[in-house]
Protein backbone atom coordinates (compact mmCIF):
# COMPACT_ATOMS: atom_id res chain seq x y z
CA UNK A 1 0.00 0.00 0.00
CA UNK A 2 0.92 3.64 -0.52
CA UNK A 3 1.63 5.92 2.41
CA UNK A 4 -0.92 8.47 3.40
CA UNK A 5 -1.63 10.63 0.69
CA UNK A 6 -2.67 13.96 2.50
CA UNK A 7 -0.44 16.80 3.48
CA UNK A 8 -1.58 15.98 7.18
CA UNK A 9 0.90 16.32 10.16
CA UNK A 10 2.19 12.51 11.45
CA UNK A 11 2.31 12.13 15.48
CA UNK A 12 3.08 9.32 17.52
CA UNK A 13 0.69 6.89 18.14
CA UNK A 14 -0.67 7.02 22.06
CA UNK A 15 -2.37 3.51 23.15
CA UNK A 16 -6.01 5.18 23.00
CA UNK A 17 -7.06 8.64 21.81
CA UNK A 18 -7.00 11.48 23.71
CA UNK A 19 -9.96 12.70 25.84
CA UNK A 20 -12.24 14.65 23.45
CA UNK A 21 -10.71 12.94 20.11
CA UNK A 22 -12.02 9.86 17.72
CA UNK A 23 -9.04 7.42 15.93
CA UNK A 24 -10.66 6.11 12.54
CA UNK A 25 -7.85 3.26 11.56
CA UNK A 26 -9.24 2.00 7.74
CA UNK A 27 -8.58 -1.99 7.65
CA UNK A 28 -10.16 -2.25 3.98
CA UNK A 29 -11.71 -0.19 1.52
CA UNK A 30 -9.32 2.58 1.57
CA UNK A 31 -7.13 2.66 -1.53
CA UNK A 32 -9.24 -0.26 -3.51
CA UNK A 33 -12.53 -0.71 -4.38
CA UNK A 34 -14.11 -3.43 -2.20
CA UNK A 35 -13.29 -5.15 1.09
CA UNK A 36 -14.53 -2.02 3.56
CA UNK A 37 -13.85 -2.45 7.50
CA UNK A 38 -13.17 0.52 9.23
CA UNK A 39 -12.34 0.82 12.90
CA UNK A 40 -13.97 4.10 14.64
CA UNK A 41 -12.23 4.23 18.36
CA UNK A 42 -12.26 6.02 21.53
CA UNK A 43 -10.85 6.21 25.13
CA UNK A 44 -13.75 3.73 26.37
CA UNK A 45 -13.76 1.52 23.00
CA UNK A 46 -14.04 0.72 19.33
CA UNK A 47 -16.73 -0.32 17.16
CA UNK A 48 -15.87 -1.72 13.13
CA UNK A 49 -18.06 -0.30 10.99
CA UNK A 50 -18.93 -3.03 8.31
CA UNK A 51 -16.46 -5.90 7.47
CA UNK A 52 -16.35 -7.15 4.29
CA UNK A 53 -14.49 -8.96 1.44
CA UNK A 54 -12.58 -8.56 -1.34
CA UNK A 55 -12.20 -10.45 -4.95
CA UNK A 56 -8.57 -11.63 -6.49
CA UNK A 57 -7.83 -10.25 -9.79
CA UNK A 58 -5.69 -13.45 -10.44
CA UNK A 59 -5.39 -16.91 -10.11
CA UNK A 60 -3.76 -19.15 -7.55
CA UNK A 61 -6.93 -20.89 -6.28
CA UNK A 62 -7.72 -18.00 -4.27
CA UNK A 63 -10.88 -17.75 -3.21
CA UNK A 64 -11.86 -14.67 -1.54
CA UNK A 65 -9.65 -11.47 0.51
CA UNK A 66 -10.47 -10.01 3.80
CA UNK A 67 -8.74 -7.80 5.63
CA UNK A 68 -5.81 -8.58 8.62
CA UNK A 69 -7.58 -8.32 11.87
CA UNK A 70 -4.49 -8.21 14.01
CA UNK A 71 -4.77 -4.87 15.13
CA UNK A 72 -8.59 -5.24 16.15
CA UNK A 73 -7.17 -8.84 17.90
CA UNK A 74 -4.81 -6.96 19.91
CA UNK A 75 -7.37 -4.82 21.25
CA UNK A 76 -10.15 -7.45 21.67
CA UNK A 77 -11.27 -6.48 25.10
CA UNK A 78 -12.04 -2.86 23.98
CA UNK A 79 -14.04 -4.00 20.92
CA UNK A 80 -17.61 -3.50 21.71
CA UNK A 81 -19.26 -4.77 17.95
CA UNK A 82 -19.46 -4.47 14.71
CA UNK A 83 -22.21 -2.40 12.79
CA UNK A 84 -23.27 -3.19 9.03
CA UNK A 85 -24.37 -0.16 6.82
CA UNK A 86 -25.87 -2.83 4.20
CA UNK A 87 -25.47 -6.36 2.86
CA UNK A 88 -23.42 -6.47 0.29
CA UNK A 89 -20.80 -9.16 0.12
CA UNK A 90 -17.85 -6.23 0.42
CA UNK A 91 -19.74 -4.96 3.98
CA UNK A 92 -19.97 -8.27 5.16
CA UNK A 93 -18.60 -11.20 3.61
CA UNK A 94 -15.25 -11.00 5.89
CA UNK A 95 -17.38 -11.47 9.44
CA UNK A 96 -16.66 -15.04 9.29
CA UNK A 97 -13.23 -14.49 9.47
CA UNK A 98 -13.15 -11.82 12.32
CA UNK A 99 -16.09 -13.72 14.22
CA UNK A 100 -13.35 -16.70 14.46
CA UNK A 101 -11.00 -14.41 17.28
CA UNK A 102 -13.97 -11.73 18.64
CA UNK A 103 -16.95 -12.83 20.51
CA UNK A 104 -19.01 -9.14 19.54
CA UNK A 105 -22.72 -8.54 18.85
CA UNK A 106 -23.14 -7.33 15.17
CA UNK A 107 -25.73 -4.55 14.40
CA UNK A 108 -27.15 -3.71 11.50
CA UNK A 109 -30.57 -3.66 9.06
CA UNK A 110 -32.56 -7.37 9.30
CA UNK A 111 -31.72 -7.59 5.15
CA UNK A 112 -28.00 -7.06 6.39
CA UNK A 113 -28.11 -9.45 9.12
CA UNK A 114 -30.20 -12.26 7.51
CA UNK A 115 -27.24 -12.18 4.29
CA UNK A 116 -24.60 -12.10 7.19
CA UNK A 117 -25.99 -15.58 9.26
CA UNK A 118 -26.40 -17.06 5.95
CA UNK A 119 -22.43 -16.45 5.61
CA UNK A 120 -21.71 -17.32 9.03
CA UNK A 121 -23.90 -20.78 8.95
CA UNK A 122 -21.94 -21.40 5.89
CA UNK A 123 -18.80 -20.95 7.86
CA UNK A 124 -20.37 -23.69 10.06
CA UNK A 125 -21.36 -20.98 13.31
CA UNK A 126 -24.26 -22.22 14.90
CA UNK A 127 -27.33 -20.02 15.62
CA UNK A 128 -26.76 -19.99 19.49
CA UNK A 129 -23.47 -18.82 19.06
CA UNK A 130 -24.13 -15.95 16.62
CA UNK A 131 -25.55 -12.38 18.28
CA UNK A 132 -26.82 -10.31 15.85
CA UNK A 133 -29.28 -7.71 16.56
CA UNK A 134 -31.36 -5.84 14.25
CA UNK A 135 -31.66 -2.08 13.89
CA UNK A 136 -33.75 -0.20 11.73
CA UNK A 137 -33.36 3.70 10.36
CA UNK A 138 -33.98 6.02 12.92
CA UNK A 139 -33.54 4.24 15.63
CA UNK A 140 -30.83 4.82 18.00
CA UNK A 141 -28.46 2.41 19.67
CA UNK A 142 -25.91 2.50 21.99
CA UNK A 143 -22.87 0.58 21.37
CA UNK A 144 -20.18 1.02 24.01
CA UNK A 145 -19.88 4.53 24.39
CA UNK A 146 -20.68 5.57 20.91
CA UNK A 147 -24.10 6.18 19.61
CA UNK A 148 -24.79 5.32 16.24
CA UNK A 149 -28.19 6.07 14.14
CA UNK A 150 -28.88 4.47 10.84
CA UNK A 151 -30.31 6.74 8.28
CA UNK A 152 -31.42 5.05 5.04
CA UNK A 153 -29.99 6.02 2.00
CA UNK A 154 -30.61 4.80 -1.67
CA UNK A 155 -28.09 1.83 -3.15
CA UNK A 156 -28.79 -1.27 -5.23
CA UNK A 157 -29.58 -3.32 -2.48
CA UNK A 158 -32.36 -2.87 0.38
CA UNK A 159 -31.89 -0.97 3.51
CA UNK A 160 -28.76 0.07 3.09
CA UNK A 161 -27.70 3.06 5.35
CA UNK A 162 -26.08 5.89 6.42
CA UNK A 163 -24.65 6.26 10.03
CA UNK A 164 -24.81 9.15 12.32
CA UNK A 165 -22.04 8.51 15.56
CA UNK A 166 -22.13 10.32 18.31
CA UNK A 167 -18.23 10.16 19.64
CA UNK A 168 -15.93 11.92 21.93
CA UNK A 169 -14.96 13.67 19.14
CA UNK A 170 -18.06 14.77 18.17
CA UNK A 171 -20.56 13.71 15.54
CA UNK A 172 -19.36 11.58 12.49
CA UNK A 173 -21.33 10.66 9.86
CA UNK A 174 -20.31 7.97 7.79
CA UNK A 175 -22.31 7.97 4.42
CA UNK A 176 -22.31 4.13 3.37
CA UNK A 177 -22.71 3.33 0.03
CA UNK A 178 -25.39 5.27 -1.39
CA UNK A 179 -26.97 7.42 -4.03
CA UNK A 180 -29.93 10.25 -4.39
CA UNK A 181 -32.31 8.43 -6.89
CA UNK A 182 -35.61 9.99 -5.70
CA UNK A 183 -38.08 7.02 -6.90
CA UNK A 184 -35.80 3.63 -6.22
CA UNK A 185 -38.40 0.31 -6.96
CA UNK A 186 -38.65 -0.50 -3.31
CA UNK A 187 -40.29 2.77 -2.62
CA UNK A 188 -37.24 3.87 0.45
CA UNK A 189 -35.26 7.20 -1.08
CA UNK A 190 -32.57 8.56 0.72
CA UNK A 191 -33.64 10.12 3.83
CA UNK A 192 -32.17 13.95 2.78
CA UNK A 193 -34.64 15.60 5.45
CA UNK A 194 -33.03 13.70 7.97
CA UNK A 195 -29.72 13.99 6.62
CA UNK A 196 -30.30 18.29 6.57
CA UNK A 197 -31.26 18.19 10.15
CA UNK A 198 -27.90 16.47 11.26
CA UNK A 199 -26.00 18.62 9.16
CA UNK A 200 -28.15 21.81 11.04
CA UNK A 201 -27.08 19.97 14.48
CA UNK A 202 -23.41 20.18 13.50
CA UNK A 203 -21.01 17.34 12.10
CA UNK A 204 -17.48 17.11 13.35
CA UNK A 205 -16.53 14.88 10.61
CA UNK A 206 -18.06 13.19 7.81
CA UNK A 207 -16.78 10.04 5.93
CA UNK A 208 -18.19 9.25 2.03
CA UNK A 209 -18.24 6.44 -0.41
CA UNK A 210 -15.91 7.87 -3.23
CA UNK A 211 -16.90 4.85 -5.69
CA UNK A 212 -17.90 6.98 -8.75
CA UNK A 213 -16.22 10.29 -7.55
CA UNK A 214 -14.49 10.55 -11.39
CA UNK A 215 -18.27 10.40 -12.85
CA UNK A 216 -20.00 13.90 -13.03
CA UNK A 217 -22.77 12.42 -13.40
CA UNK A 218 -24.95 9.32 -12.70
CA UNK A 219 -26.97 8.07 -15.89
CA UNK A 220 -30.24 7.12 -15.51
CA UNK A 221 -32.15 5.58 -12.46
CA UNK A 222 -34.03 2.12 -11.50
CA UNK A 223 -36.79 3.03 -13.45
CA UNK A 224 -35.19 3.91 -16.23
CA UNK A 225 -32.84 0.32 -16.28
CA UNK A 226 -36.51 -1.18 -15.98
CA UNK A 227 -38.06 0.67 -19.29
CA UNK A 228 -34.68 -0.01 -20.88
CA UNK A 229 -34.70 -4.08 -20.29
CA UNK A 230 -38.28 -3.99 -20.88
CA UNK A 231 -37.93 -2.71 -24.49
CA UNK A 232 -35.41 -5.31 -25.18
CA UNK A 233 -37.77 -8.03 -23.40
CA UNK A 234 -40.57 -6.96 -25.04
CA UNK A 235 -39.09 -7.15 -28.88
CA UNK A 236 -36.99 -10.57 -28.27
CA UNK A 237 -38.68 -13.35 -29.87
CA UNK A 238 -37.46 -16.14 -27.80
CA UNK A 239 -35.79 -16.83 -24.20
CA UNK A 240 -34.41 -14.03 -22.67
CA UNK A 241 -31.55 -14.38 -19.81
CA UNK A 242 -30.58 -11.47 -17.96
CA UNK A 243 -27.13 -10.93 -16.07
CA UNK A 244 -26.81 -9.11 -13.08
CA UNK A 245 -25.43 -8.45 -10.07
CA UNK A 246 -26.50 -11.18 -7.23
CA UNK A 247 -27.58 -8.67 -4.78
CA UNK A 248 -29.21 -5.60 -6.40
CA UNK A 249 -32.88 -6.31 -4.72
CA UNK A 250 -34.03 -3.40 -6.20
CA UNK A 251 -33.85 -5.02 -9.87
CA UNK A 252 -35.30 -8.49 -8.82
CA UNK A 253 -38.21 -5.90 -7.88
CA UNK A 254 -38.79 -4.24 -11.25
CA UNK A 255 -37.78 -7.48 -12.98
CA UNK A 256 -40.40 -9.61 -11.65
CA UNK A 257 -42.97 -7.00 -12.42
CA UNK A 258 -41.97 -6.57 -16.03
CA UNK A 259 -41.92 -10.52 -16.10
CA UNK A 260 -45.89 -10.20 -15.00
CA UNK A 261 -46.80 -7.49 -17.46
CA UNK A 262 -45.15 -9.32 -20.27
CA UNK A 263 -46.42 -13.47 -19.25
CA UNK A 264 -42.87 -14.87 -18.84
CA UNK A 265 -42.52 -16.80 -16.11
CA UNK A 266 -38.85 -16.77 -14.14
CA UNK A 267 -35.99 -18.96 -13.62
CA UNK A 268 -33.08 -17.96 -11.49
CA UNK A 269 -29.60 -19.52 -11.99
CA UNK A 270 -26.96 -19.23 -9.36
CA UNK A 271 -26.94 -19.86 -5.50
CA UNK A 272 -25.70 -16.55 -4.72
CA UNK A 273 -28.88 -14.75 -6.97
CA UNK A 274 -30.75 -17.96 -5.56
CA UNK A 275 -29.98 -16.80 -1.68
CA UNK A 276 -30.89 -13.02 -2.21
CA UNK A 277 -34.36 -13.74 -3.77
CA UNK A 278 -35.08 -16.52 -1.01
CA UNK A 279 -33.94 -13.71 2.24
CA UNK A 280 -35.78 -10.99 0.27
CA UNK A 281 -38.96 -12.79 0.14
CA UNK A 282 -38.64 -13.75 3.60
CA UNK A 283 -38.16 -10.33 4.67
CA UNK A 284 -41.43 -8.94 2.62
CA UNK A 285 -38.57 -6.96 0.71
CA UNK A 286 -39.71 -9.43 -2.45
CA UNK A 287 -42.93 -9.76 -3.17
CA UNK A 288 -43.40 -11.81 -6.56
CA UNK A 289 -46.10 -13.67 -7.16
CA UNK A 290 -46.56 -17.69 -6.20
CA UNK A 291 -46.45 -18.75 -9.55
CA UNK A 292 -43.90 -16.05 -10.78
CA UNK A 293 -41.32 -18.30 -10.68
CA UNK A 294 -40.78 -22.24 -11.82
CA UNK A 295 -37.64 -24.64 -11.38
CA UNK A 296 -35.21 -25.74 -14.03
CA UNK A 297 -37.91 -28.76 -14.37
CA UNK A 298 -40.93 -26.79 -15.15
CA UNK A 299 -38.75 -24.31 -17.21
CA UNK A 300 -37.94 -27.38 -19.88
CA UNK A 301 -42.09 -27.18 -20.68
CA UNK A 302 -42.45 -23.58 -20.87
CA UNK A 303 -42.09 -22.11 -24.57
CA UNK A 304 -38.83 -20.54 -24.68
CA UNK A 305 -40.37 -17.30 -25.38
CA UNK A 306 -42.57 -17.26 -22.13
CA UNK A 307 -39.36 -17.74 -19.99
CA UNK A 308 -37.16 -15.32 -18.51
CA UNK A 309 -33.68 -16.43 -16.86
CA UNK A 310 -32.01 -14.23 -13.98
CA UNK A 311 -28.74 -15.57 -13.76
CA UNK A 312 -25.39 -14.41 -11.88
CA UNK A 313 -21.51 -14.72 -12.59
CA UNK A 314 -21.29 -11.28 -14.88
CA UNK A 315 -17.50 -11.64 -13.87
CA UNK A 316 -17.41 -14.50 -15.67
CA UNK A 317 -16.27 -16.31 -12.23
CA UNK A 318 -15.14 -19.82 -13.22
CA UNK A 319 -18.47 -22.38 -12.37
CA UNK A 320 -21.19 -19.50 -11.87
CA UNK A 321 -23.96 -20.10 -13.60
CA UNK A 322 -23.78 -17.41 -16.15
CA UNK A 323 -20.26 -18.90 -17.46
CA UNK A 324 -21.09 -22.73 -17.33
CA UNK A 325 -24.32 -21.45 -19.68
CA UNK A 326 -21.62 -20.01 -22.12
CA UNK A 327 -19.88 -23.27 -22.26
CA UNK A 328 -22.81 -25.07 -22.72
CA UNK A 329 -22.36 -26.86 -19.32
CA UNK A 330 -25.21 -25.99 -17.50
CA UNK A 331 -27.20 -28.84 -16.23
CA UNK A 332 -30.39 -27.00 -16.20
CA UNK A 333 -30.36 -24.84 -19.23
CA UNK A 334 -28.45 -24.85 -22.59
CA UNK A 335 -28.70 -20.98 -24.50
CA UNK A 336 -29.79 -21.06 -28.40
CA UNK A 337 -29.53 -19.36 -31.10
CA UNK A 338 -31.71 -16.75 -31.43
CA UNK A 339 -31.97 -16.43 -27.24
CA UNK A 340 -31.20 -13.25 -26.02
CA UNK A 341 -28.44 -12.16 -23.61
CA UNK A 342 -28.36 -8.81 -21.73
CA UNK A 343 -25.71 -7.83 -18.94
CA UNK A 344 -27.46 -5.85 -16.96
CA UNK A 345 -24.16 -5.07 -15.36
CA UNK A 346 -21.06 -3.63 -15.38
CA UNK A 347 -17.58 -4.80 -15.57
CA UNK A 348 -15.27 -4.53 -12.58
CA UNK A 349 -11.79 -3.54 -12.86
CA UNK A 350 -9.64 -6.64 -13.85
CA UNK A 351 -12.21 -8.54 -14.95
CA UNK A 352 -12.39 -7.15 -18.43
CA UNK A 353 -10.23 -9.85 -20.41
CA UNK A 354 -12.80 -12.87 -18.41
CA UNK A 355 -16.05 -11.17 -19.20
CA UNK A 356 -15.23 -10.45 -23.03
CA UNK A 357 -14.07 -14.16 -23.14
CA UNK A 358 -17.64 -15.23 -21.45
CA UNK A 359 -19.42 -12.64 -23.95
CA UNK A 360 -17.51 -14.61 -27.19
CA UNK A 361 -18.53 -17.40 -25.74
CA UNK A 362 -22.21 -16.27 -25.42
CA UNK A 363 -22.21 -14.83 -29.25
CA UNK A 364 -20.59 -18.25 -30.39
CA UNK A 365 -24.00 -19.73 -29.04
CA UNK A 366 -25.36 -17.69 -31.46
CA UNK A 367 -27.59 -15.35 -28.79
CA UNK A 368 -27.94 -11.61 -29.24
CA UNK A 369 -26.09 -10.05 -26.61
CA UNK A 370 -26.52 -6.68 -25.27
CA UNK A 371 -24.45 -4.94 -23.08
CA UNK A 372 -23.45 -1.07 -22.02
CA UNK A 373 -21.94 -0.75 -25.04
CA UNK A 374 -24.86 -1.72 -27.32
CA UNK A 375 -28.06 -0.77 -24.80
CA UNK A 376 -26.29 1.84 -22.13
CA UNK A 377 -29.63 1.45 -20.77
CA UNK A 378 -29.71 -1.22 -19.40
CA UNK A 379 -27.40 -0.79 -16.17
CA UNK A 380 -26.51 1.93 -13.63
CA UNK A 381 -24.39 2.31 -10.94
CA UNK A 382 -25.61 2.16 -7.12
CA UNK A 383 -23.23 4.62 -6.03
CA UNK A 384 -23.42 8.58 -5.60
CA UNK A 385 -21.65 10.10 -9.15
CA UNK A 386 -19.39 13.62 -7.84
CA UNK A 387 -23.08 15.67 -8.47
CA UNK A 388 -24.48 13.38 -5.92
CA UNK A 389 -21.57 13.50 -3.74
CA UNK A 390 -21.56 17.41 -3.63
CA UNK A 391 -25.00 17.46 -3.01
CA UNK A 392 -24.12 15.10 0.25
CA UNK A 393 -22.17 17.39 1.23
CA UNK A 394 -23.39 20.55 1.38
CA UNK A 395 -26.28 19.03 3.11
CA UNK A 396 -23.93 17.99 5.91
CA UNK A 397 -21.44 20.75 5.85
CA UNK A 398 -19.07 18.94 8.02
CA UNK A 399 -16.31 20.66 9.40
CA UNK A 400 -13.87 17.91 8.22
CA UNK A 401 -14.10 15.09 5.58
CA UNK A 402 -12.48 11.97 4.80
CA UNK A 403 -13.03 10.31 1.47
CA UNK A 404 -13.73 6.61 1.98
CA UNK A 405 -14.40 3.32 -0.33
CA UNK A 406 -12.57 3.55 -3.51
CA UNK A 407 -9.04 3.69 -5.10
CA UNK A 408 -6.58 6.34 -4.04
CA UNK A 409 -7.48 8.09 -7.48
CA UNK A 410 -11.19 8.23 -6.23
CA UNK A 411 -10.51 9.31 -2.76
CA UNK A 412 -7.76 11.84 -3.92
CA UNK A 413 -10.87 13.60 -6.69
CA UNK A 414 -13.52 13.37 -3.57
CA UNK A 415 -11.29 15.27 -1.61
CA UNK A 416 -10.80 17.84 -3.84
CA UNK A 417 -14.09 18.26 -4.34
CA UNK A 418 -14.83 18.57 -0.38
CA UNK A 419 -12.13 21.24 -0.56
CA UNK A 420 -13.57 22.73 -3.34
CA UNK A 421 -16.84 23.19 -1.37
CA UNK A 422 -15.10 24.86 2.06
CA UNK A 423 -14.66 21.88 4.16
CA UNK A 424 -11.91 23.33 6.18
CA UNK A 425 -10.16 20.26 7.27
CA UNK A 426 -9.44 17.57 4.42
CA UNK A 427 -7.69 14.73 4.39
CA UNK A 428 -6.61 11.18 2.36
CA UNK A 429 -5.15 8.14 4.00
CA UNK A 430 -5.47 4.46 2.59
CA UNK A 431 -5.81 1.56 4.84
CA UNK A 432 -3.58 1.00 7.68
CA UNK A 433 -3.03 5.38 8.64
CA UNK A 434 -5.18 6.36 11.04
CA UNK A 435 -6.41 9.51 11.99
CA UNK A 436 -7.37 11.56 14.47
CA UNK A 437 -10.42 14.08 14.80
CA UNK A 438 -10.82 16.67 17.60
CA UNK A 439 -13.91 17.81 16.14
CA UNK A 440 -12.32 20.61 14.32
CA UNK A 441 -9.01 19.06 12.21
CA UNK A 442 -7.58 16.31 11.12
CA UNK A 443 -4.10 14.59 11.96
CA UNK A 444 -2.79 10.86 10.87
CA UNK A 445 -0.55 8.90 12.96
CA UNK A 446 2.14 6.30 11.92
CA UNK A 447 0.48 3.19 10.16
CA UNK A 448 -0.46 0.48 11.61
CA UNK A 449 -0.44 -3.24 10.42
CA UNK A 450 -2.98 -4.08 8.13
CA UNK A 451 -2.95 -5.95 4.93
CA UNK A 452 -5.36 -8.75 2.84
CA UNK A 453 -5.59 -12.19 4.05
CA UNK A 454 -5.81 -14.49 0.58
CA UNK A 455 -8.18 -17.45 1.50
CA UNK A 456 -8.09 -20.55 -0.31
CA UNK A 457 -11.05 -22.07 -1.76
CA UNK A 458 -11.89 -24.79 0.84
CA UNK A 459 -11.58 -21.98 3.60
CA UNK A 460 -7.92 -22.18 4.48
CA UNK A 461 -5.56 -19.16 4.57
CA UNK A 462 -2.89 -18.40 2.04
CA UNK A 463 0.70 -17.55 3.39
CA UNK A 464 2.73 -14.83 1.57
CA UNK A 465 4.97 -17.70 1.20
CA UNK A 466 2.23 -20.07 -0.43
CA UNK A 467 0.91 -17.87 -2.75
CA UNK A 468 4.96 -16.71 -3.54
CA UNK A 469 5.46 -20.74 -4.54
CA UNK A 470 2.30 -20.54 -6.13
CA UNK A 471 3.54 -17.44 -8.74
CA UNK A 472 6.33 -18.98 -9.46
CA UNK A 473 4.51 -22.53 -10.52
CA UNK A 474 2.52 -20.13 -12.35
CA UNK A 475 5.19 -18.06 -14.22
CA UNK A 476 7.65 -21.05 -14.57
CA UNK A 477 6.40 -24.30 -14.22
CA UNK A 478 7.85 -27.76 -11.76
CA UNK A 479 9.85 -30.25 -12.49
CA UNK A 480 10.16 -33.12 -9.51
CA UNK A 481 13.28 -35.33 -9.43
CA UNK A 482 13.01 -38.92 -8.00
CA UNK A 483 15.73 -40.48 -6.11
CA UNK A 484 16.30 -44.00 -4.43
CA UNK A 485 19.28 -43.74 -2.26
CA UNK A 486 20.91 -45.88 0.01
CA UNK A 487 22.61 -43.69 2.13
CA UNK A 488 23.95 -41.05 -0.58
CA UNK A 489 24.52 -43.52 -2.88
CA UNK A 490 21.92 -43.99 -6.15
CA UNK A 491 20.48 -47.54 -6.58
CA UNK A 492 18.26 -46.86 -9.29
CA UNK A 493 18.60 -44.20 -12.72
CA UNK A 494 16.60 -40.81 -11.11
CA UNK A 495 13.59 -40.20 -12.55
CA UNK A 496 12.36 -36.77 -13.82
CA UNK A 497 8.83 -35.50 -14.28
CA UNK A 498 8.15 -32.34 -15.88
CA UNK A 499 4.49 -30.20 -15.84
CA UNK A 500 4.06 -26.32 -16.59
CA UNK A 501 7.30 -25.90 -18.13
CA UNK A 502 7.81 -24.97 -21.45
CA UNK A 503 10.30 -26.42 -24.81
CA UNK A 504 10.98 -29.10 -22.02
CA UNK A 505 10.32 -32.26 -24.34
CA UNK A 506 11.17 -36.08 -23.65
CA UNK A 507 14.78 -35.62 -24.85
CA UNK A 508 15.26 -32.88 -22.64
CA UNK A 509 13.80 -34.77 -19.57
CA UNK A 510 16.16 -37.60 -20.99
CA UNK A 511 19.12 -35.40 -21.19
CA UNK A 512 18.37 -34.35 -17.52
CA UNK A 513 18.38 -37.41 -16.12
CA UNK A 514 21.53 -38.74 -17.89
CA UNK A 515 23.11 -35.32 -16.05
CA UNK A 516 21.28 -35.94 -12.48
CA UNK A 517 23.07 -39.51 -12.79
CA UNK A 518 26.46 -37.67 -13.20
CA UNK A 519 25.89 -35.26 -10.64
CA UNK A 520 24.93 -37.76 -7.86
CA UNK A 521 27.92 -39.85 -9.16
CA UNK A 522 30.45 -36.51 -8.47
CA UNK A 523 28.62 -35.49 -5.01
CA UNK A 524 31.27 -35.65 -2.58
CA UNK A 525 29.56 -33.83 0.16
CA UNK A 526 28.36 -31.23 -2.68
CA UNK A 527 31.12 -28.30 -1.46
CA UNK A 528 28.78 -27.65 1.90
CA UNK A 529 25.58 -28.36 -0.05
CA UNK A 530 23.22 -31.13 0.85
CA UNK A 531 22.44 -33.56 -1.63
CA UNK A 532 19.17 -32.23 -2.52
CA UNK A 533 20.36 -29.04 -3.25
CA UNK A 534 23.30 -30.17 -4.44
CA UNK A 535 20.80 -32.17 -7.39
CA UNK A 536 18.60 -29.10 -7.99
CA UNK A 537 21.45 -26.76 -9.13
CA UNK A 538 22.93 -28.97 -11.53
CA UNK A 539 19.44 -30.04 -12.78
CA UNK A 540 18.67 -26.00 -12.66
CA UNK A 541 21.92 -25.58 -14.63
CA UNK A 542 21.38 -27.85 -17.18
CA UNK A 543 17.34 -26.84 -17.78
CA UNK A 544 18.94 -23.14 -18.31
CA UNK A 545 21.69 -24.64 -20.56
CA UNK A 546 18.91 -27.06 -23.33
CA UNK A 547 15.67 -24.64 -22.95
CA UNK A 548 16.36 -21.59 -21.35
CA UNK A 549 14.16 -22.03 -18.69
CA UNK A 550 14.46 -21.75 -14.90
CA UNK A 551 11.05 -23.77 -13.51
CA UNK A 552 11.08 -24.54 -9.50
CA UNK A 553 12.84 -28.14 -9.04
CA UNK A 554 11.71 -30.49 -6.47
CA UNK A 555 13.67 -33.36 -5.32
CA UNK A 556 12.10 -36.38 -3.83
CA UNK A 557 14.48 -38.50 -2.07
CA UNK A 558 13.18 -42.56 -1.41
CA UNK A 559 15.65 -44.05 1.17
CA UNK A 560 16.23 -47.85 1.24
CA UNK A 561 17.44 -49.54 4.80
Amino acid sequence: MAPAAGKCHRRAVVKEPLPGTVRLVPLGGLGLIGMNCLAVEQSDGIVVIDCGIGFPDGGFGIDVLHPDFTWLIERADRVRGVFLTHGHEDHVGGLPYLLETLDVPVWGPPHALAMARRRLVEHEFSAGELDLRPVRAGEVTDVGGFEIEPVRVTHSIVEASALRIATAGGTLLHTGDFNLDDDPPDGEPTDVARLARIGDEGVALMLSDSTNSDVPERTGSERSVANAVETLVANAPSLVLIAMFASNVQRLITFGDMAERLGRKVLVLGRSLESQVSIATELRRLAWPSNLMVNADTAKSIPRERLLVLAGGTQAEPGSALRRLSLGQHPALRLESGDSVLFSSRVIPGNERGVAEMQNDLLRLGVTLHNRVTAPGIHTSGHAARKEQQRMIELIRPRCFLPVHGTLGHLLRHAELARELGVRSVEVVEDGVPIVCDGDSLAAEARVRQGRIAVAQGGEPLSEETLKERAELGRNGVVVVALTLEGERSVAPPRVMARGVPAVTTAVVRALEREIARSLEAYRGGRGLSLEDFVKRSARRKLEEVSGTRPLVEVLTSVLE
